[in-house]
């Protein structure tokens, strides 16, 4: 009997911590108002490329994209992209099916860390420019035709991974 009454016991004192708890966690998160969170980073589309791309701590701007193919094979991603985060941001990866990965290369502004290249808040990097940071890629056979598109993959520090198409000129 003695059994019985502790496990009925330690049933309450379970349920006694247990909702308060649930509550809680769903005042935090807001479920309680029928709030959804908001995803890690969510994209707006936008032209061909151009992209808006959202998170909680996160909102970056790209435009102007494309995919400049020279003569010896090799290729550089032209794009402009605007930190309208609070948080600074650095681009730390560059890639292409077709072109494998990129080489970047920060500047006086926009500098390259092992984090990646820097675009602080409120900043704009223009990779490709004159004086700019600049995303190369090596001589690759496989690469698409200059009439086609090219998807770009992007990753950023804080944002994460991003899609990008763009047109691919030369």
């Amino acid at each position: 009997m003695r059994s019985m009454e502790r496990n009925a016991a330690r049933t309450r004192a379970v349920r006694v911590i247990a909702v308060p708890a649930v509550a809680l966690l769903a005042l935090l998160t807001g479920c309680s108002s029928g709030a959804t969170s908001a995803p890690t980073a969510a994209p707006s589309p936008g032209a061909l490329g151009s992209l808006s791309v959202q998170g909680p701590r996160s909102h970056l701007e790209l435009s102007g994209g494309v995919l400049r193919r020279n003569p010896s094979g090799t290729a550089e991603l032209a794009v402009t992209v605007r930190n309208a985060g609070s948080v600074p941001e650095h681009l730390s990866l560059v890639s292409t099916p077709d072109n494998g990965r990129a080489t970047l290369q920060g500047s006086k502004d926009n500098t390259l860390s092992t984090a990646g290249v820097l675009i602080r808040p409120g900043e704009t990097a223009t990779f490709g420019g004159d004086q700019g940071p600049t995303i190369a890629f090596p001589a690759h056979p496989g690469a698409a035709s200059p009439s086609s598109t090219a998807d770009a993959i992007l990753i950023f520090s804080v944002t994460g991974l991003v899609h990008l198409q763009v047109a691919v000129t030369g």
